[in-house]
């Protein structure tokens, strides 16, 4: 999962405007590969959130507004899941809810 980290990280360095829907999608899916198996309360719901959000991003014309509103529901989700986080991963699923919830 670290990898999935550091891709995410660098594509919201880089300004969450810059990044493409077709790059947004992929790591969409491999965020949904990493949860699929992990068994903490929220993590259904989160890779349920991120399905709507890819399905958002590859519509013909997509809603900003509802695709600013799963980010939103998506940052307050992943907080709610860090405490369930593993040690090593806990501060980097925090500061991901934390990056998410700054996305305007």
């Amino acid at each position: 999962m670290p990898a999935r980290f550091t891709a995410t990280e660098n594509a919201f360095e880089k300004g969450v405007d810059k990044i493409t829907p077709a790059a947004a999608i992929k790591l969409i899916d491999d965020w949904e590969v990493s949860l699929k198996d992990v068994d903490v309360p929220g993590a259904k719901t989160i890779v349920r959130d991120l399905e709507a959000l890819k399905k958002a991003l590859g519509a013909d014309q997509p809603d900003a507004e509802k695709i600013k509103t799963l980010v939103g529901k998506l940052a307050g989700e992943t907080t709610k899941i860090a405490g369930h986080a593993t040690p090593s991963t806990k501060d980097k699923v925090a500061a991901l809810g934390e990056t998410l919830a700054s996305v305007k």
